[in-house]
């Protein structure tokens, strides 16, 4: 059966303790960490129709929301590291 928004609205109350955990575990900036947790919605509503109810809503939704925050993490953290050019002289 298809996830309607009211029902995603819902989903996505019940876990939001779960997200925002997720979300400050891999960011320290607060901007990130609403960009981050506004990602892991998206993401969750793009999954929504491949969503197996028999495992647990908390597995799907950890899942995607770690998958989402590594991604956010590892590109974060290639944007800010300091470029070394001394391999090129």
């Amino acid at each position: 059966t298809p996830m309607y928004a009211s029902a995603f609205t819902s989903l996505l109350r019940r876990h939001a303790g779960l997200i925002h955990k997720v979300a400050f575990a891999y960011c320290q900036d607060a901007t990130d960490r609403e960009d981050v947790v506004q990602e892991i919605a998206v993401q969750l509503w793009r999954a929504r129709e491949r969503y197996d109810p028999r495992f647990r809503e908390t597995t799907w939704i950890y899942r995607i929301a770690l998958n989402v925050a590594i991604s956010f993490h590892r590109r974060e953290r290639r944007h800010r590291e300091p470029v070394s050019y001394t391999h090129l002289t």
